[in-house]
């Protein structure tokens, strides 16, 4: 079995999954760029006390 057989009869199993790893990573460079705007972000801008947490992450 060559693999251009192996890949035209396995190719839902190769695609999904690296589908699935691409939107993960584009995802999370989304959330990165949201949260630099966040910091940012006049609204939000002030010191967080001792006990208190970033509310988005």
């Amino acid at each position: 079995m060559n693999l251009f057989q192996l890949v035209r009869d396995h190719w839902v199993h190769i695609l999904v999954p690296e589908g699935f790893i691409a939107g993960c990573y584009l995802d999370k460079r989304v959330d990165e760029k949201l949260t630099a705007f966040w910091i940012k972000s006049m609204l939000f801008q002030r010191e967080l006390r001792s006990n208190e947490e970033v509310t988005w992450k």
